[in-house]
């Protein structure tokens, strides 16, 4: 499929043409007198829809027809890139059960940067197209359509193709985690998704190292092991690397959390909803993923990307609550609780890639119930130190069209996981449970490192469908963790002399 900027489309070229209008009915300026009076007739016509409807008019000229798609987009104030993405998702779906190969969508440059608008559409494009269908045999009649060109309209005279860069890098990246995070445990096993991350980093110009168990054990991360103890699959530790910047060590270490299934091991999980566990290794697909981007990118920083994975399950040597292991830190653990695993292959995670040189440390996870309690699925809880690092972070979620919500960390929590048997304790209580799982994740991080948890146990599966994605993963947050590595990028460049 190829994305290309057209000022001035020839609307029986096209088998569709996608405009958002306004709550008033009116298209964007950027389309010509003519298509613009015929969309605004068409908008009015079909009276006020409900915000993101698209509905489909046939527009003849000749022999040639036209479907004409218009999405209610409502204010423009109210008007950004996430909105956008939306909006032109809306119109592709329209589309399903279509042939539709050659289309047009218009882009609201009144609102938003064209750029940026640019950006936005290409990924609302993308995210409209996937779609869950890996291991059904039977012919499915709800299938995207199967497009060949995507003219994206807009002012004459302005610099896009570094937007539809950045929009086909990030959108495909996102669609990648999704895939990866739907994928059923039986087949996506921490070697499989060892494979595919070593796979998509070599395309990407990025190396990887995949750590099998003894070479971990001989690293000391025998917190990360203690969870592997329960399954007969092997364990894996992935680790890619991309050079983009100058000096020694790491800009930004990535770190995600990889459980390809989680049973809860000998503290089992209730049955109810134990399949969705396969998503469990969405933190450790969203930080591959965002590598892989960031480096198709060829943002100028250097980055490393660790996501320990395994399953955890309750095998005859299981980890047992009370058992004690030693982190990759050095730090003692007493397992209380086999089903925070999480934080166990963070905190050796972590410490890996600040050993390896990582300035700046993000980990991501599907961690807790209790963010879902707290936040629902609509916002990611933020956790870290110092706070200029914590907004920095936040903002540019904001900018990406992922919302963050900055959670308390202080002392109080991390008290409360500090140990009576050992320096720590995996669990402590249910009050303010993700809070202190984000504690204990910290204690693997130097104090002097800016540090955050992304806990995106909410926002990263939803079970309604939204235009830009059919339910289930959604990929979150690799556009937040793209955006954060060219802020950083930026300001490094913007300081050099």
């Amino acid at each position: 499929m190829q994305f290309r900027v057209s000022s001035a489309p020839d609307l029986t070229e096209l088998d569709a043409l996608i405009v958002p209008v306004d709550r008033d009915g009116e298209p964007p300026a950027t389309l010509a007198a003519e298509a613009r009076q015929l969309a605004a007739w068409v908008a009015r016509e079909s009276g006020p829809q409900k915000l993101l409807t698209a509905t489909t008019h046939l527009q003849q000229s000749g022999e040639a027809a036209t479907r004409l798609i218009i999405v209610a987009a409502g204010r423009r104030e109210d008007y950004d890139m996430e909105h956008a993405r939306q909006a032109v998702s809306s119109g592709i779906r329209a589309l399903w059960r279509s042939t539709a190969r050659r289309i047009g969508v218009v882009l609201d440059t009144e609102s938003l940067d064209p750029q940026l608008a640019t950006q936005a559409a290409v990924e609302g494009v993308l995210y409209a197209l996937w779609r869950p269908t890996t291991h059904r045999t039977a012919e499915d009649e709800l299938l995207p359509p199967p497009l060949d060109t995507v003219e994206l309209i807009g002012p004459a005279g302005g610099e896009y193709e570094a937007a539809i860069e950045l929009g086909t890098a990030v959108g495909e990246a996102v669609n990648w985690a999704r895939r990866m995070a739907n994928e059923p445990a039986n087949l996506l096993t921490p070697t499989r998704l060892g494979e595919e991350a070593g796979a998509a980093a070599e395309a990407a110009g990025m190396t990887s190292e995949i750590l099998d168990e003894e070479t971990c054990r001989a690293l000391g991360m025998n917190s990360f092991l203690s969870v592997a103890r329960g399954s007969h699959e092997p364990a894996r530790f992935i680790v890619l690397r991309y050079r983009g910047g100058t000096g020694d060590g790491h800009d930004l270490g990535l770190v995600g959390k990889g459980i390809t299934f989680d049973s809860g091991g000998i503290s089992i999980k209730p049955a109810d909803d134990m399949h969705v566990m396969k998503y469990d290794m969405s933190g450790a697909a969203a930080v591959i993923a965002a590598g892989v981007a960031i480096a198709r990118l060829r943002l100028p920083l250097n980055l490393i990307v660790a996501a320990p994975c395994t399953e955890n399950l309750p095998g005859g040597q299981a980890t047992k609550p009370g058992d004690v292991v030693t982190s990759l830190s050095g730090k003692t653990v007493e397992v209380i609780n086999t089903d925070a695993e999480g934080r166990l292959v963070l905190i050796d995670g972590v410490t890996y890639v600040e050993r390896e040189g990582a300035r700046r440390v993000v980990d991501v996870a599907t961690l807790t119930g209790a963010i879902r309690i707290a936040l629902g699925l609509h916002f990611t809880g933020v956790f870290g130190r110092p706070a200029s690092f914590v907004d920095e972070l936040q903002a540019a979620g904001s900018a990406a069209g992922e919302r963050l919500w900055p959670m308390p960390l202080t002392d109080e929590y991390r008290d409360e996981i500090q140990g009576e048997v050992a320096d720590l304790r995996n669990s402590a209580g249910r009050l303010g449970s993700a809070i202190k799982g984000a504690a204990f994740i910290e204690a693997g991080v130097s104090a002097e490192t800016p540090w955050a948890h992304l806990d995106i146990a909410g926002s990263s599966w939803l079970d309604d469908e939204r235009p830009s994605s059919p339910k289930g993963p959604q990929g979150t947050p690799v556009r937040t963790l793209v955006a954060l590595a060219a802020a950083i990028a930026g300001r490094q460049r913007a300081d050099e002399p």
